[in-house]
Order: C-alpha cells, then structure tokens, then sequence
C-alpha cells in the first residue's frame, strides 16, 4: 500500500524547493545585453551527462537554480537561472569575487571541480562559469576508464622536439646539493605543497594540451620557490593565444616544453587562472578546432612579468641508472618541478597505461619501460606530458616518482597523481623513434617588483581649431616598460577631463566639446594597470571659435527597434535613431512606460545607440525615445512602440510556492499557539 503525504508534508516539501534571492539581472536575453555591461560575471548550470566536468553543445541548462556572488566572505547577490541555466550578475566593480551555486537534489557537482569560481575582474567582464551537475546514480555506475587523448606527432615533429631536449642547457645541480644527496639516507620529499590546484580541475579533458599543464606547473612552482607566493596560472591563456588558437597546430594537438617557452618569452607575461576568462574552458575542445576562448576576451590584469625563460634537460640518456637518479633527485631539492614527457609505443601499452590510471590507487607503482624495444607506430603510439613533483625511495624495493597527471580524478586517484618506478630503464628507446623518455625543466626570472610608470604620451594629434558645440577627436599614444595595460586620461584645457578605458593598445582616441569660444591648451597622461602615471604630455593648443550656426534640435526618432513581446523579469535590447540638421552629437532616452527611462552615452552624429530593460511585472507598454543634441536642444518624443511582456511561468511558481510558505509559516505558528495553550491549561 502506498501512503499519501499529507497537506502539511506537501507544504513543507514544497518549502524547501523556493529558492530566494536578493538582486540580480535576469539574463534571459544575453545575446543582446551582455555586451553592454562594463563588467559583469556570467555563466550556466548545467545537466552534466557524461559527467565529465565539461559543458557539451547537447547537455542541458537547468532553471530555477540559485547562484550566489560572494565578496569578502558575504554575499553580495543571488540570481535564479533562466529557461536556458543562465545567469549574469552585471554592473559589479573591479574586485575580487567568488560564485557559489546551490546544490541540485540527487545529484553532485562536477564542475567547477573546487566546487566555486573565484574570479579578480579589473578591465574586462567574465563569462564561461557554468556550474554542471550529474546524477548521482550516474556517477556511481560509471566505469573507472575514461578517453584522454595523447600526443601523437609526426616523425617529423617528433624527431624536432629530440633535437630541442639535446640542445637544450644541461640542469644545473649545485655541488652542495649533491654532497647532500649522497650523505642523506633514503627519505620522502615533495614539492606538492608548493602548489595551488584543486584536482578535479587540473583535467585537460579532450584537449591534448598535456605539455601545457606541465610545463605550467613547472612555472607555479618556480614562481613559489623565487617570490615567495603561490598562485595558480592560467592554462586558458596559452590554449586561446598559441598560434592563434585554432587549427591543427593550436596546443590541443600537442607540443613540447620548448613551445611553451616560446610562448611567454614572447609575451613577457603570465596571467593568474582567476582573471576573467582565464579559467580553463577548453576540455570539450579537441585538435583542429578552435579554442573556447579567444585570447582578446582573457583579462591580462593583473599579471606576472617574465624577465627570461629557457629550458634545460636533466641528463638521464646514455649514464648509468644511479647517475640518472641523482640528477633528478638534484633539480627536486633544488625547489624546481620536472615536466617529465614520456612516449609507449602502440596501443597495446597506451591501454595498459590507461588501465593502470583508471583502475589502480594512487599508491600503486607504474612501470614505464615494459615496452622498451618495441617498434614505434606512428598511427597507435603517441606521447604524454605530466608533473614530477618529489620521490620517496624509504623502501629500496619500491622506490618510486611522484607524478601530478592533468586527468582529472578517479575513484582511487582522488588527488590526480600516481606513482612511477624509480628503478626503471632511463636509456628505454623504441626503433623508429628513439629514446622513451625526456625529463626537462625551466630557467626563469621575473620582473621587478618596482613597477615602471608608463613614457609620457607623444604630442596630441587633431584639428588645431574648430567650433563651440562641435564634437572633436584627438590622439596620442604612449608604453610602458613592464608591458601593463594602459589608461589615459585627456585634460581639455576647460576644467573637464576624459579617461580611456584600461586597454593593452599604446593608442587612445578621446572626444571633446568646447562649450564656449577660446584657445584650450590640450594634454594627456598615461596611467598603467598598478596605478603609476606617466607626465603629462607636451600642451596642445586649441582655437574654438563661436557657433557659425544657429543650433538646430534633433530631428524625431524613428520609432524604437525590438521586440514586441516577452516575459517578466527578462531583459530585452531596443535601438534608437535620430538625425541632427547641424549633424551634432547625441545622447538618447529611451521610456520604458513603466516610470522607468534610460540614457546613453554622447553618440557621434549618424550612429544608433542600444538601451536594455526588464519589465518586472506583466503588462502592456509603450516605449518611446528623444534625442538630445551636445547643445542640450531635444527632439520630439517618437512614436510608442507597444509591448506586450507577459509573466515568466517560472515566476508563477515560485509566487506559488512563496504563497505555500507563508501559509505553512502562519499553520506552524497556530500550532505553536495551540501547543503552549495546552501546556499551561
């Protein structure tokens, strides 16, 4: 028999469905408004099928969920998803900030792998920080083997990247440290505690950028060593600038130590995994596609400043075992991790390997040279990149590497490393290809802590002379030393200023209007992503005369472009257009029809200008737009266009089950009453 619950256990089922919130936009539309918000943070909950912590073009978004935006350990805001699992929180200032989204019954959280995003927004909006969830019944019956991909280069690539490991300086071991080494006895010792990683979020998934996500480890944990702090560097940065992100040499088709060397010798730069963007997005990615990211979306601010990057090999080839030992034990002392870049030679050994991953703890023992020998195929075989991170060799018989992996996690590998057999053949090779295994480090040096201020800008370029109530442009440009993005900040001479948004261009454009005739002297100043400014730039002489016209209003708008129906709560974009009979600048008003209005910025004679709403409650309304020219003369106001918005029928649900609430509250509270009255009768 089946038992009904009652009236009561269906209110307070239903009460722990509501989910609140405090204020946030309604991203329903982020097509259309996204771009227009300064600096914002935005993303999706999702259905997480495969459960592999990345968002698939088929997996679901789920509605009704609350995200929550923290700074400073409160919490800030909340915003519910949308039909689609979307959310954004918009207009947020530059800080630091966390997103936390609520649990989905009967499932766990896959992605982010830390389980929340912490997020530094300075000069550009973030986005791709969707939240995924998968059944845990699912998770539970999933296998314990999972596809990553390996690098499988072409012989001649291959036979390059040897040739750059020979080339390259041989590790230095300093002689005190080999002293050491000799006279200690057998110990354990790590450089895992130098790092900053959660391990469900080192995972590379699809994309075969393994080279990246060691290499990268070899630079946070030098950073650590030489500066004394820790922070996680971006993987997102080099996926979406390495040759230019796309096709079949971008870094999901693989790569060597030497490339990523390459790489930030020519940017001078690394950018922390928390600037807006930078968070790693790529797993569903794969070679010969395109990044999830392009590099211009990724927030360069803040940054680390690269002096000099090369690599240099630890002699492991043609020298005895114990020899080889020593000088991997050596750099590891020496505070620097080793990308350790192996290749098995066909896809009997890969399927061992991925066995032994998939199925085995992570204090089980991989032996890398069972295959040493073997012929090398070009079309099975292939190569992996991961992290050397210390040794422990307190049991002779077992002594072993310790290797951080960028596979994620598995059942027994809850920290994402495993185990490699000390006592193994380092001289391993494969006919057709060579030697097996290439253990390599870098050699780096970072800026100064003492930040440069930027030059002082270049003489101003624009007209020399114009007319009061007329829009003028002008230029200038100006560097800085570190490579920070720049600001300027223009001085027109009349008591106003202007400031340029934070940009990596050594180029800034401003526009002024002089209200009242004169001579203006004009000069700009530069200010980098730290705060120091450059001098101000030589003066610029002006000549404004007087209006040679009599100033003219806008014309009548056109009626205002955009829907003509939608949902409460959701944001919709309109666009207005208007002409000026003496073709001056303009500024727009857009009325709701609700009390509300909305003004652009000054648009430049001749462009439309874009303005969002949501309407809170259902209805219909007009919305109509005026144009005010850089005289302050208005337009008439244009003809309505009617919409009609109607209520979001996740909003009748929620009204519902608020409603439930606070009959369930004023039933608990009768029953309260009762209960006392029959405790004192």
């Amino acid at each position: 028999m089946i038992s009904r619950p009652g009236k009561l256990s269906l209110l307070i089922g239903l009460q722990i469905l509501i989910i609140s919130f405090s204020s946030a936009l309604s991203p329903d539309d982020l097509s259309s408004s996204a771009h227009d918000l300064p600096l914002s943070l935005s993303g999706a909950v999702f259905m997480d099928d495969d459960a592999d912590g990345f968002r698939s073009a088929n997996e679901t978004g789920l509605a009704n969920l609350t995200v929550r935006l923290m700074q400073d350990g409160a919490m800030k805001a909340s915003a519910l998803t949308d039909r689609q699992g979307r959310y954004i929180f918009a207009n947020l200032s530059p800080g630091s900030y966390r997103l936390e989204a609520d649990p989905v019954a009967g499932s766990s959280q896959t992605a982010p792998g830390g389980g929340y995003y912490a997020v530094t927004l300075a000069d550009k909006p973030g986005s791709g920080l969707d939240f995924g969830f998968s059944s845990s019944s699912r998770l539970q019956a999933a296998g314990p083997l999972r596809e990553h991909p390996i690098m499988r280069p072409a012989p001649e690539e291959a036979a390059l990247w040897a040739s750059q490991y020979s080339a390259s300086a041989k590790a230095v071991i300093r002689p005190e440290t080999a002293a050491m080494l000799a006279a200690a006895p057998s110990t354990s010792f790590s450089l895992l505690d130098q790092l900053q990683y959660h391990p469900a979020e080192r995972d590379q998934g699809m994309c075969g950028n393994c080279w990246a996500w060691a290499g990268t480890g070899v630079m946070e944990i030098d950073y650590a060593r030489q500066m004394n702090e820790s922070d996680r560097f971006s993987i997102q940065f080099l996926d979406s600038s390495y040759n230019s992100g796309c096709g079949s040499n971008a870094a999901c088709c693989g790569g060597w130590l030497d490339n990523l060397a390459d790489f930030y010798r020519t940017k001078k730069m690394i950018v922390p995994w928390s600037n807006a963007n930078a968070h790693y997005q790529d797993g569903s990615r794969s070679c010969g596609g395109c990044s999830a990211v392009p590099a211009k979306k990724i927030s360069t601010s803040p940054n680390y400043k690269v002096s000099s990057i090369s690599t240099s090999r630890i002699a492991t080839q043609g020298i005895p075992q114990e020899q080889a030992i020593a000088n991997i034990k050596g750099v590891l002392r020496q505070g620097k991790a080793i990308w350790f870049g192996y290749f098995l030679p066909d896809a009997l050994s890969w399927n061992g390997f991925r066995e032994f991953w998939g199925g085995k703890p992570e204090d089980a023992i991989w032996e890398p040279d069972n295959a040493c020998g073997r012929t090398y195929s070009y079309q099975s075989g292939g190569g992996h990149a991961v992290l050397c991170l210390g040794y422990n060799d307190t049991d002779p018989q077992n002594s072993y590497w310790i290797m951080l992996n960028s596979w994620g996690t598995t059942a027994g590998r809850p920290s994402g490393l495993f185990q490699v057999a000390m006592d193994m053949n380092y001289n391993c090779s494969y006919p057709g290809l060579g030697y097996a295994f290439y253990w390599m480090t870098l050699d780096m040096s970072y800026g100064s802590s003492q930040n440069s201020a930027p030059q002082t800008p270049a003489p101003l370029k624009g007209p020399t002379q114009g007319s009061a109530a007329k829009l003028l442009s002008y230029t200038t440009t100006s560097t800085d030393a570190d490579g920070d993005q720049l600001y300027f900040t223009f001085d027109w001479g009349d008591g106003a200023s202007s400031k340029t948004p934070l940009s990596a261009s050594s180029m800034a454009m401003a526009n002024h209007i002089w209200k009242r005739k004169g001579t203006y002297q004009v000069k700009a100043m530069a200010t980098d992503s730290n705060g120091d400014s450059s001098g101000w730039s030589e003066p610029f002489s002006v000549s404004i005369g007087g209006s040679s016209t009599v100033n003219s209003p806008p014309n009548k708008p056109s009626t205002p472009a955009g829907v003509s129906s939608g949902l409460a709560g959701v944001s919709y974009t309109f666009i207005g257009y208007a002409t000026d009979p003496n073709r001056d600048a303009l500024f727009y008003t857009f009325d709701w029809g609700d009390g509300q209005t909305t003004n652009t910025d000054l648009r430049t004679a001749g462009l439309s200008a874009r303005a969002s709403h949501a309407w809170p409650e259902a209805g219909v309304y007009e919305v109509r737009v005026k144009a005010t020219d850089s005289n302050g003369a208005p337009s008439p106001s244009s003809a309505a266009k009617a919409v009609t918005i109607k209520k979001d029928p996740s909003q009748r649900v929620s009204q519902l089950m608020e409603k439930l609430s606070q009959e369930l509250s004023r039933k608990r509270a009768d029953l309260l009453r009762s209960a006392k009255g029959l405790a004192e009768a």
